[in-house]
């Protein structure tokens, strides 16, 4: 049994188990297990499978079990577990997952958590020790020979943990104590949450679980941010397990009970949303907003900065005809729009640093989480002792926009330039230190959650860029291709069940364009509210941009009820009615929406159409001459005007505007259309040079013909013979040649 025939055995399992097919869930874990040549795993199976004959022995000869519901959560527990356990023993020999390479070399050590704390806090005592000595190169020496140490022993306990088997009370007893040393350093712990993570995101543990549990109410912002992190993707993740682990549901419960959690909870559920607009993002920057930068070079021949972009600086004391210039190029939209998103805790950052994890540094799994620290051992020449307020350590380290693998990237790339240009480039930053700080204290005073919120979605993008940019990140499965339905989730959803998270996170999915995501919770919230005219109105505009029409126009029939004469509404009931082919219902709307903002162009246009798909082409007509008369360059109601006037036979009036509309960006309908009036006034060879103009729009003599057949009807009631078509095409043809 190769690697792919495990895990699709192992899903087969699983999918058994979560319908609660327990016959089929041992056929197949038996066939799992064999393999595996274990007696003792073969036994423990076949008592398991006793033990749910007898059970359900019992039950269906009538007797009471008040022990039944325990024994079978139990049991299911069992078997989950010993899927995951005999999958990966199997995947151990066959698999060339990094997991399983891991998992082999860990097998060969016999280092204990304990081991790894111990000898990280004497690395600890050690560099305290050595900064104590005087400033030279054997301080920087011993100092860079700690640091390399100490970054070879988290390395180790990272990868240790990653592959870690199931966890049992002992060992989540020497966890939680490596977690509470208050003599380790904050990043090693931030390395061995994360390491706790990756373990989970590949096999369920409890005992981990309960780990994250315990440091999701640490008062450290970034251990916290990332367990609760973590939770919230597990939960995603094992909702089918969740409800056979009570000790798990009672401790969420207690947990749910602070405000504090569930307002963290909401606030990273959010920030994964965002993620999910990282590639987005990176496109319309890599694709818009760069391009349009580099193409703005009078701007830059002037020598202007970003500064004096984006900033506060004045451009009517330069020269007014530059800001006028940036505004004309649209290039100062795009910026607005990007600041905008970098102040929203968007990634924008993603595409700069993308091709910049290819540093030796990223080959090793554990530094994609390491947090930044100006003391890593590459960064001795970066970051010297005597400056440490440098506008490096400002500017970089203490931002609250660039992740930590970014910062890594930023520093790692400055390593490969000399001195001299490290400097002018910082130089030219455009910040001093002390205003970023003054910026950032701003920031706190304003928003009190401000470093849970970065610390969070700091680490978030760490994970994004891990799952998306790491080497062996197809050796991993995708977190970020979760589906965003929290709500479905048993476990997640008792803690944004209160309407006020649910409007948020409804509102947040609906303005990221997640609409089906948005949908569903507000068809929860729709349930609580019937009478909310704003929520039928989002729920109209879900099922619209999801391609429901019948649902969108009774949702948008309901806001109408609720909020009256609102003229957003009105339009989009019109235009369903009207896209439904019921002219005469659309028309009513629109005629109510003309009241409501008279001189409209647009609702004007429609108030034509549907005359004219009601076949009243005077009313249709006469709407058309309005629309010319409103519209200040008169080229909106040409075309109608001009096919009207056709259908009603005047076809001096038709050639007029259709004169009008081929001298504007004309299309193959317009030469199509102004061939027909020909054709009908009998002027045939005129007909014949449109006809040949329609199809060199598209060069595709099939969809010509289409378009003309589409037509026929319309040309014979007109008094064109039928019998002229074939003669006509066969002309158009020669033609061409």
């Amino acid at each position: 049994m190769n690697s792919r025939d495990i895990i699709a055995l192992k899903k087969d399992i699983f999918l058994h188990l979560s319908k609660r097919q327990l016959k089929d869930a041992f056929q197949s874990l038996t066939k799992l297990t064999k393999n595996m040549h274990d007696w003792k795993i073969s036994e423990t199976l076949g008592e398991l499978e006793t033990n749910y004959k007898f059970m359900l022995h019992y039950m269906f000869e009538g007797v009471d079990d008040p022990e039944r519901e325990n024994v079978y959560r139990n049991l299911l527990r069992s078997l989950y577990e010993l899927t995951d356990d005999s999958a990966d023993e199997l995947l151990k020999i066959e698999s060339s997952n990094v997991f399983y390479e891991k998992y082999r070399i860990n097998a060969l050590k016999n280092s204990t958590i304990r081991d790894y704390e111990v000898q990280l806090k004497d690395i600890a005592g050690s560099i305290s020790l050595v900064d104590l000595l005087e400033d030279g190169d054997e301080k920087t020496n011993r100092k860079r020979e700690l640091a390399v140490r100490r970054e070879r022993i988290a390395s180790d306990m990272f990868n240790t943990i990653f592959v870690s088997p199931r966890t049992d009370d002992i060992e989540l007893a020497s966890y939680l104590s490596l977690v509470n040393n208050i003599e380790l350093s904050l990043r090693e712990k931030c390395l061995f949450l994360s390491a706790i993570n990756l373990s989970l995101f590949h096999r369920f543990d409890s005992h981990k679980i309960q780990l994250l549990m315990d440091v999701a109410t640490s008062e450290n912002t970034q251990l916290r941010a990332r367990a609760i992190v973590g939770l919230v993707v597990i939960m995603q993740m094992y909702d089918t397990r969740w409800s056979l682990y009570p000790e798990l549901q009672s401790r969420l419960a207690i947990m749910s009970e602070n405000q504090g959690f569930r307002k963290a909870v909401l606030r990273v559920i959010i920030q994964l949303i965002r993620s999910r607009e990282t590639e987005q993002i990176s496109k319309r920057i890599r694709e818009e907003i760069l391009p349009e930068m580099m193409k703005f070079n009078s701007l830059a021949g002037r020598k202007l900065n970003l500064d004096e972009l984006m900033g506060e600086s004045e451009f009517s004391e330069k020269n007014p005809e530059w800001q006028k210039e940036l505004e004309e190029s649209g290039l100062g939209k795009k910026l607005q729009e990007y600041s905008n998103l970098q102040m929203e805790g968007a990634d924008v950052f993603h595409s700069t640093f993308s091709g910049l994890k290819h540093f030796p540094f990223f080959s090793e799994m554990s530094n994609w989480f390491m947090p930044f620290d100006p003391s890593y051992s590459e960064f001795i020449s970066l970051f010297p002792q005597e400056k440490k307020n440098s506008l490096l350590q400002t500017a970089i380290v203490d931002s609250g926009h660039m992740c930590n693998s970014d910062k890594y990237s930023f520093c790692l790339s400055l390593l490969q330039i000399s001195p001299a240009q490290r400097e002018m480039m910082l130089g030219q930053m455009g910040a001093e230190s002390e205003e970023i700080k003054q910026l950032q204290k701003e920031a706190q005073a304003m928003n009190p959650a401000t470093d849970d919120e970065v610390a969070s979605n700091q680490y978030i993008q760490d994970l994004y860029r891990f799952f998306k940019l790491n080497p062996y990140r197809s050796s991993f499965f995708d977190i970020f291709k979760l589906n965003l339905n929290f709500y479905d989730k048993k476990s997640l959803a008792p803690l944004i069940s209160d309407v006020d998270s649910m409007r948020k996170i409804a509102f947040y999915c609906f303005e990221k364009n997640n609409f089906s995501e948005a949908l569903d919770i507000f068809n929860k919230l729709i349930l609580i509210d019937s009478q909310s005219d704003d929520v039928w109105q989002k729920i109209g505009y879900c099922k619209q941009m999801l391609n429901n029409l019948d649902g969108a126009l009774d949702a948008y029939l309901q806001a109408d009820l609720l909020k009256p004469n609102n003229s957003w509404i009105l339009k989009r009931i019109a235009q369903l009615y009207r896209t439904q082919k019921k002219p005469e219902l659309s028309l009513e709307y629109y005629l109510k929406v003309a009241k409501l903002t008279p001189d409209n162009i647009g609702v004007e246009l429609n108030i034509g159409h549907c005359y004219l798909e009601l076949n009243d082409y005077e009313q249709a007509i006469n709407t058309y001459f309005k629309v010319e008369l409103l519209d200040s360059k008169g080229t909106k109601a040409w075309r109608p005007i001009a096919w009207t006037a056709f259908l009603q036979k005047k076809y001096e009036l038709a050639k007029k505007y259709y004169k009008q509309v081929l001298l504007d960006k004309p299309t193959i309908h317009d030469f199509l259309n102004a061939g027909h009036v020909e054709l009908v006034v009998g002027d045939k060879k005129a007909a014949v040079e449109l006809y040949k103009q329609a199809y060199y729009q598209d060069h595709d003599f099939e969809l010509f013909q289409m378009l003309f057949d589409a037509d026929k009807e319309v040309l014979i009631n007109c008094g064109v013979e039928e019998n002229i078509f074939p003669f006509m095409f066969d002309q158009i043809k020669y033609g061409m040649n």
